[in-house]
């Protein structure tokens, strides 16, 4: 966040690699160009920003056809439409290993302080925009960022830290804990509403419950909220909102889940980790 003459403006950058972030074996190059824009408004949702402009690069193996790339900028530049968000500018290269697209967004706030990860306080209830888990088998490709339902939380209710959840929910999580120096308490049968039908179908393959696939799964790009107001006392929601309540932040530091007829225990940040 840059405040400059009394405009708070956001800086964002997000970087793909092939083979990291997607495959062209199973998604098609308008996708991936949908994805890496995507991924950049979600961040600028996570603030309740309104994006203004994005700078794209790209570089692509030298084996790699420059159709491709045209299919990726068609992608790109479809919900660069959709959000009012003209790419201005950026790079081309050629000889990297795998293809990688960096975009960089510039946003602002218009008429309110951007929402960050410092803010939640004691007692705010834990919302989520959607569903959560299982995005492998196609949301971490095909999804829209919740730039307009922030953008109207923001104005609406009283939003005290918001983040997306790339990392997953029990990393994310944490993230917005140690940021406002407080704790959580995920309710487990609270949670259990916001398990994904993906995530369902995944622990039928792999053993690892749903449960575990909403918490540490990544790329949900879903966002993590929380919100002075319990589930009964929020207003009417727009149709294009939803807001499922999780949990609620604590004073304590730990962070934890809590599981019927127990004390709780502790969620450690197990999602996705860039450096491992």
């Amino acid at each position: 966040v840059i405040n400059l003459g009394g405009k708070n403006l956001l800086l964002g950058s997000d970087m793909l690699i092939e083979d990291t972030h997607f495959s062209f074996s199973s998604a098609a190059p308008e996708q991936v160009g949908h994805k890496a824009l995507a991924v950049c408004l979600s961040d600028c949702a996570a603030m309740a920003g309104k994006p203004l402009a994005a700078l794209v690069s790209i570089s692509k193996p030298a084996a790699a056809e420059i159709r491709i790339v045209k299919q990726i900028f068609e992608g790109i530049l479809n919900l660069a439409k959709d959000y009012s968000c003209p790419i201005v500018g950026g790079d081309t290269c050629s000889g990297t290993e795998k293809l990688t697209i960096d975009i960089s967004l510039l946003g602002i706030c218009e008429d309110r302080d951007p929402v960050l990860r410092s803010g939640a306080k004691s007692g705010d209830t834990i919302y989520v925009t959607g569903k959560l888990g299982g995005s492998i088998l196609g949301k971490h490709i095909c999804f829209d960022p919740k730039v307009r339902q922030a953008r109207w939380m923001a104005k609406h209710l009283p939003l005290h830290a918001m983040i997306d959840i790339s990392d997953g929910l029990s990393s994310d999580l944490n993230h917005i804990c140690e940021a406002s120096n407080c704790g959580a308490e995920l309710k487990s049968d609270w949670l259990e509403s916001a398990i994904s039908p993906e995530a369902k179908k995944l622990a039928q393959k792999d053993n690892i419950s749903p449960i575990e696939h909403a918490l540490n799964d990544g790329e949900d790009f879903e966002l993590l909220a929380a919100i002075s107001l319990p589930p009964e006392k929020l207003p009417e929601l727009p149709q294009n909102i939803t807001l499922l309540p999780i949990g609620k932040i604590t004073a304590e530091p730990d962070v934890k889940i809590i599981y019927p007829n127990s004390s709780g225990k502790k969620l450690a940040p197990e999602g996705y980790n860039h450096f491992l």
